[in-house]
């Protein structure tokens, strides 16, 4: 067996292969598969193994498997799976894959995956599935699984289920996320829990159905039992918001409804692919981005995940006023390209979201840019319903970004940003939660939520932030700061001024710049004691309005101001001593004079 742990990897395809192992992680291209790329391979023929993780193609998956299939036959005892025995938790990552092969085994078998503890998405299975419990047509059981289907027959005794046979952590009854996804094989079971779609579940099920009709299954423990007719019926899933191409309500690109009708494929199943939508010039490339001159341009990103990974520039002023933003990345296609603004804005951006991550963009990926662009009278309001196990859980909102794993330079933001806050996660007038870099941008917006981890510019910052400001009002319940509400990364010469107050008498944790500083470092940075309403912070120094509008106090801590070459030459701040805190020198530009 081979063994895959190289970070760039990328393996060649296996044909009728013939592969039987005694020991653990069987794969009919590798065994295991540890943090490396496997894209475009295949495999066919017979792999069986008498221990754990045996799969199709790969017996154990903690990388990323992008564009693979597999078909012929596979068996083993547990975590046994048509394309992957075991997709694990750290990192295991499955996308637009498929397999057809027939799957026998004993627990946690499924006709893609047999335990899918990472994230499962754009995938399907027909191949018929046995087992004795946790058996699924899709995946024995999983935690994340997105834009999936399947149609095979799925036979076993406890926890069975046409799609998964249970989700989430089904022993302490916790966790997992099953969304837009469908199953039409039969399901039989000769114990407990089985069900149409899902056996068993510990977790959420949105949008996900299945056929009452082929599946000879009347109930489920999650998603929503349909007819044949309306299994076949687009509207059906439509109307729960499922992404289809080619619909009148824009430029949808998940999903598909096949030439001579039936239950939907996904998208990348149709050859010829539709075309991608039409911008104002460009190609997508690093050095030929999309140009966004309207407001349809720019909101038609959003609907495309195929647009995730593209490069975008606008060449005018944006108005999204009375449009219905479609919001650029979430959690299961981050935006991975680069937006640059060119100085322009973006104004009366609105969104209402009780999903996800909230901002322009929802989530920056590592290696994603925003820059130069200015975000205007932006009005996010965040309002999920708690979960009862998480409250708050992973909610990010912010002005621009939710969450970033990316750079932003050069951007700013203003107008009002409401969210409840959570661990992990974050309200912020730039940023929600921060694990990328912050460099040279402002934030005027006023913010609000209703728990944890609050800030004028960064919710939760766990990356870098540097050379920055808020004066943007802050209220919020715990770890609430006019700039970071939680540091737990760097915060380099910054400084805030807006007012900061907790809401009601148990807040705690409220501060002038930063919240809550744990295993962070906050460095040459400053905040006004007396327009913030805070004579305390967990980091920076406290200065009067006048010492804060006074050049010295900055030039002593080493920051570099037009017209002085001490500190640098890179000119990053301009001042007007005595009437204003200093300014980026970036957002002046000619109007600036030293």
């Amino acid at each position: 067996m081979l063994y895959n742990s190289y970070e760039t990897a990328m393996l060649p395809g296996v044909v009728d292969v013939n592969i039987a192992g005694s020991g653990m992680r069987v794969g009919g291209l590798a065994g295991q598969n540890s943090r490396g790329t496997v894209t475009q391979c295949y495999s066919s023929g017979t792999v069986s193994g008498q221990g754990a993780a045996v799969g199709g193609l790969l017996g154990m998956n903690e990388g990323a498997v992008t564009g693979c299939h597999s078909a012929g036959a596979v068996s083993g005892w547990e975590s046994v799976g048509g394309l992957v025995g075991a997709n694990g938790e750290m990192g295991g990552l499955i996308t637009r894959c498929y397999s057809t092969a027939m799957v026998n085994g004993e627990g946690e078998v499924g006709g893609l995956v047999g335990s899918a503890a990472g994230t499962v998405t754009e995938c399907y299975a027909t191949g018929s599935v046995s087992g004795e419990n946790h058996v699924g047509g899709l995946a024995g059981g999983g935690l994340a699984i997105s834009v999936c289907y399947a149609t095979g027959s799925v036979s076993g005794r406890n926890s069975v289920g046409g799609l998964v046979g249970s989700y989430g952590n089904y022993h302490e009854l916790d966790g997992g996320i099953l969304v837009d996804s469908y199953s039409s094989g039969s399901v039989s079971g000769t114990g407990t829990d089985v069900g149409g779609l899902v056996g068993i579940i510990a977790g959420n099920t949105i949008n996900c159905f299945w056929d009452t009709q082929t599946s000879g299954q009347t109930t489920s423990a999650g998603g929503t039992g349909k007819t044949t007719a309306e299994m076949e019926d687009p509207n059906t899933f439509m109307a729960a918001g499922w992404d289809f191409v080619d619909q009148p309500d824009g430029p949808h690109d998940i999903w598909a409804e096949p030439h001579g009708g039936g239950y939907p494929i996904l998208l990348w199943q149709l050859s010829p692919l539709p075309k991608l939508p039409a911008f104002s010039g460009g190609t997508g490339q690093t050095d030929h981005p999309y140009r966004i001159s309207t407001p349809a341009e720019l909101n038609a990103i959003g609907h495309n995940p195929r647009l995730m990974g593209a490069h975008f520039e606008l060449v005018s002023d944006i108005d999204l006023r009375g449009i219905a933003f479609y919001i650029i990345g979430n959690e299961f296609w981050p935006f991975t390209g680069s937006f640059n603004g060119a100085d322009h804005t973006i104004s009366h951006l609105t969104i209402r979201s009780q999903v996800g991550y909230a901002g322009l963009f929802g989530i920056l990926a590592s290696g994603a840019q925003v820059k130069n662009l200015r975000v205007v009278d932006a009005n996010i309001t965040f309002s999920p319903e708690p979960d009862e196990e998480h409250h708050y859980y992973r909610f990010c909102v912010g002005g621009l970004v939710g969450y970033n794993g990316g750079a932003v330079t050069h951007c700013y933001s203003t107008g009002t940003v409401i969210g409840p806050g959570s661990y992990p996660g974050g309200v912020g007038g730039l940023v929600g939660w921060n694990s990328g870099a912050v460099t040279q941008c402002y934030n005027t917006a006023v913010v609000s939520g209703t728990w944890w981890y609050v800030g004028g510019l960064v919710g939760w910052n766990q990356g870098t932030v540097t050379q920055s400001y808020s004066t943007g009002m802050v209220r919020g319940s715990a770890c609430v700061g006019g700039l970071v509400g939680s540091n737990g990364g760097t915060v380099t010469q910054c400084y805030s001024t807006g007012s900061v107050s907790g809401i009601g008498q148990d807040s705690w944790e409220i501060g002038g710049l930063v919240g809550n500083t744990y295993q962070g470092s906050v460095t040459g940075c400053f905040w006004d004691i007396q327009t913030s309403g805070q004579a305390t912070s967990a980091g920076g120094t406290g200065k009067t309005t006048a010492q804060m509008q006074t050049a010295k106090t900055f030039l002593d801590a080493g920051w570099d101001f037009v017209g002085e070459t001490k500190n640098g030459t890179e000119d990053i701040w301009w001042i007007n001593e005595g009437k204003d805190y200093p300014r980026l020198w970036w957002e002046l530009g000619d109007e600036a004079s030293p």
